[in-house]
């Protein structure tokens, strides 16, 4: 790996970029925002963005820890002549479009209640009201329905990096932790030095799951649109009891991606070669060889010293029994 990856030789408008965004991860939760539903980082990820903005060659871009929502879509735009069929979202709250009705960053436990004794239903958690499983007929040949979406969605990350060697070690990290799915947004990187930097997009979308669960009736009776579920309540429960499980394969393959990234960078900070890297270790590692010979040099050791504490011991009797037969 030539000396042009280190610290000091990275393409200065990677190192413009990573400032201007370092800046805005610095500001203060209270008034950092984003344009995720939760508006700042995720708290399960903070520790790997810390971790990967750590090395010089690195910076991530966005990031979802990965998460679970019950989604609203938004109201189709009218069809004009020659033009296709476009949605124009609401203006009701979400990201661009639609509305969120529920979203939750962590594994789903039973809904909280005030009452102790009243058990809250998914139902209400995610704010829709049971149906008969029927959806409406609709009026006219252009209507549409307004459909709820159950969604569990694993973590997306996107890194910026100094230069395509930077971004090698992050793609085969990404690959062996199981987001096999991960690769370079654009290929403009290969421009120059001083081009686009690579972006490498981290993600499985083996993981994800979908599900429509209701729809949106404007026209019921009642003044406000009412949504109503498409599915029983064990389906609900079945949909969150899937859902907690892959949080824990997420979570599990977003440790061992974090893990793969440091061990394939060098102690300075710089990217290791294909082959024959030089890997950083933890305080105390050590290779496997060398700590079988230990050991077994270890267990030869001991035996050794226990032999000669034996043969001292027998040695030390045989002389207190004679002690004792010449006073005899």
């Amino acid at each position: 790996m030539s000396s042009d990856l280190s610290a000091g030789h990275l393409p200065a408008a990677f190192q413009w970029r990573k400032i201007k965004i370092l800046e805005e991860l610095s500001v203060p939760d209270t008034e950092y925002t984003d344009l995720s539903p939760k508006g700042c980082v995720d708290e399960g990820i903070r520790d790997l963005i810390r971790d990967l903005n750590g090395l010089p060659g690195l910076v991530t871009t966005s990031s979802c820890a990965g998460r679970v929502s019950v989604f609203l879509e938004g109201r189709k735009k009218s069809p004009e002549p020659s033009q296709e069929t476009q949605r124009q979202f609401a203006p009701s709250g979400g990201k661009g479009a639609g509305r969120w009705l529920y979203v939750s960053h962590e594994p789903l436990s039973q809904p909280e209640t005030h009452d102790a004794t009243v058990q809250k239903s998914l139902h209400d958690l995610f704010g829709m009201v049971p149906g008969d499983g029927k959806p409406p007929k609709l009026a006219g040949e252009n209507a549409s329905l307004r459909l709820v979406r159950f969604h569990f969605e694993p973590l997306i990350l996107h890194i910026m990096a100094a230069t395509l060697s930077h971004a090698q070690p992050v793609l085969s990290a990404a690959s062996a932790s199981g987001f096999r799915e991960s690769g370079l947004q654009s290929l403009r990187c290969l421009e120059g030095d001083e081009g686009p930097s690579p972006i490498v997009a981290v993600r499985s979308s083996g993981l994800s799951l979908e599900s429509v669960i209701g729809y949106c009736d404007e026209h019921d009776s009642a003044s406000e649109p009412v949504i109503r579920s498409l599915v029983t309540e064990e389906y609900l429960e079945m949909l969150v009891a899937m859902s907690n499980e892959r949080f824990a394969v997420n979570a599990d393959r977003r440790e061992r991606f974090c893990a793969g990234v440091m061990e394939m960078y060098s102690p300075d900070g710089t990217p290791g070669t294909a082959k024959g890297r030089t890997k950083s270790r933890p305080p105390g590692w050590e290779d496997p060889i060398a700590r079988k010979e230990r050991k077994r040099a270890e267990g030869l050791m001991r035996k050794k010293l226990l032999d000669e504490q034996k043969i001292a011991e027998s040695a030390e009797d045989e002389a207190t029994l004679e002690g004792l037969a010449d006073a005899e």
